[in-house]
């Protein structure tokens, strides 16, 4: 009975731990800025935001990006966060423009200029942060905007690039 014991406090001290290193890992930099940026903005007329993550409508949204983006690239995705500011004076989009400014020091910027997608856009602002080792990349945020929709959207996880 005692051996029995000491195996069963054993896997319970061993299941916590993992629970505890799980929870430990902290959210990156670049993380903790978009949902500083959700929250500064969740008030504000013409702005909403949604942030999906597993178990909050992460898997329906990475299966209607999964034919724009590929599969394999959604695969690594941990959050999504959409930033909708459509309806939103042009004031806050200026300031929204400017808050994107602070990602440049963190993340690498693509030059979408010439993707022919990308011509029809008033503004538009990619960045993420590359991995040339295992080719991957991390913390993608993607903003533009036309006419009629203006948006920003960041990705959490570890995406596969091919």
């Amino acid at each position: 009975m005692k051996r029995f014991m000491k195996k069963f406090v054993l896997l319970i001290a061993m299941c916590a731990m993992t629970m505890i290193a799980g929870y430990a890992q902290e959210p990156s930099q670049v993380a903790t800025k978009v949902d500083e940026l959700v929250k500064k903005y969740e008030n504000t007329k013409g702005v909403e935001a949604m942030v999906a993550t597993k178990g909050n409508g992460l898997g329906l949204l990475k299966m209607m990006f999964n034919q724009q983006f590929g599969k394999n690239f959604m695969k690594g995705v941990t959050s999504i966060t959409i930033i909708n500011y459509s309806d939103a004076s042009p004031e806050v989009c200026l300031a929204l423009h400017n808050e994107l400014e602070v990602f440049e020091a963190l993340l690498e910027e693509f030059d979408m200029s010439k993707e022919q997608e990308s011509t029809d856009n008033d503004y538009i602002k990619c960045l993420a942060s590359i991995s040339k080792e295992d080719k991957s990349i991390s913390d993608f945020i993607f903003a533009a905007e036309d006419k009629e929709t203006k948006m920003i959207m960041y990705m959490a996880g570890k995406i596969q690039v091919e």
